[in-house]
């Protein structure tokens, strides 16, 4: 075994003891998603449970006040925010607040890969948005696949935070090998950020359909998956392909079942590419909002 090879043995175990013992989300967090699995969720109640944790509240009105939500007046406590946006939108603020917390940068450069990231996972979200009409979704579907879309990479989120030095030499064997981040994951530690993040959804207890679709948006698939796990895995492919085009990282392919199923035109692809793209830039605000105590 070579010494790099032994290193990233090392790596293996200590992320599955890191996966064991992996924090639960904030007790405000928990308590407003048992809420919203109640057949009637009170309004009342998670206006409650959000507003008795002052930094989560804080975090939730800085977000719902961005660019991003488009607000047309200034938004100044929980209950107004569930009024205008609905307690499902709220829940999925809620939860990708909460979500953040538990990846704190520690450090300038984790900070602004953080950014980076969470720009992406915006991004990805922002495609769900732009192509419910296409699919015919509802709105309760379409801010579910908004909220799978900002969390389909905890799993990388959590390899960065947490073995920052590993995740650098897996984007160096990337390089090396010319293959893709992913099949670096796989090859070196045993299992993809996809499957590590669907190990963390299941242990924070989140919804079946959202455990599912960030464990499996990587793809390839050998049948056509859900509709969520299809969108959020174009969206991820599409945000890809805007950041990293014209640089030498390979990149992993549409899957061809997504592509097909989707029947995209090139008119309404380039319009969803551009739309992405200025919610990106507008995530960047949402990102500083929703890191700040």
């Amino acid at each position: 075994m070579s010494k790099a090879e032994n290193e990233f043995y090392i790596v293996r175990k200590s992320l599955e003891q890191s996966l064991r013992e992996l924090p639960p989300l904030p007790t405000a967090v928990t308590k407003v998603l048992q809420e919203m699995q109640q057949a009637e969720p009170s309004a009342a109640n998670v206006e409650k449970i959000i507003a008795g944790d002052q930094a989560l509240a804080s975090k939730v009105l800085r977000v719902v006040n961005s660019a991003y939500y488009g607000v047309s007046r200034q938004v100044t406590n929980v209950g107004q925010a569930i009024i205008i946006l609905g307690l499902q939108q709220v829940r999925n603020i809620v939860l990708s607040v909460g979500s953040m917390a538990a990846f704190n940068a520690k450090t300038p450069r984790q900070l602004e890969t953080m950014q980076r990231f969470w720009q992406h996972s915006f991004g990805c979200g922002a495609v769900c948005n732009l192509l419910s009409p296409h699919v015919g979704w509802d709105r309760k579907k379409t801010e579910t696949a908004f909220t799978g879309g900002i969390l389909h990479d905890i799993g990388r989120l959590f390899l960065f935070c947490n073995f920052g030095n590993t995740y650098d030499k897996l984007i160096d064997v990337a390089n090396e090998m010319e293959i893709t981040f992913e099949e670096a994951e796989v090859k070196m530690l045993g299992m993809g950020h996809g499957a590590i993040g669907g190990i963390i959804a299941e242990k924070w207890g989140l919804p079946v359909a959202l455990v599912n679709c960030i464990r499996n948006h990587e793809g390839p698939f050998e049948t056509l998956p859900d509709e969520l796990t299809s969108v959020i895995h174009f969206g991820d492919w599409l945000n890809k392909k805007i950041y990293f085009e014209g640089r030498d990282v390979k990149l992993g392919e549409l899957d061809p079942l997504v592509k097909e199923w989707l029947n995209l035109t090139d008119d309404h692809f380039e319009q969803i590419a551009v739309q992405t793209w200025n919610k990106v830039e507008e995530a960047k605000e949402m990102f500083g909002m929703s890191q700040a105590a």
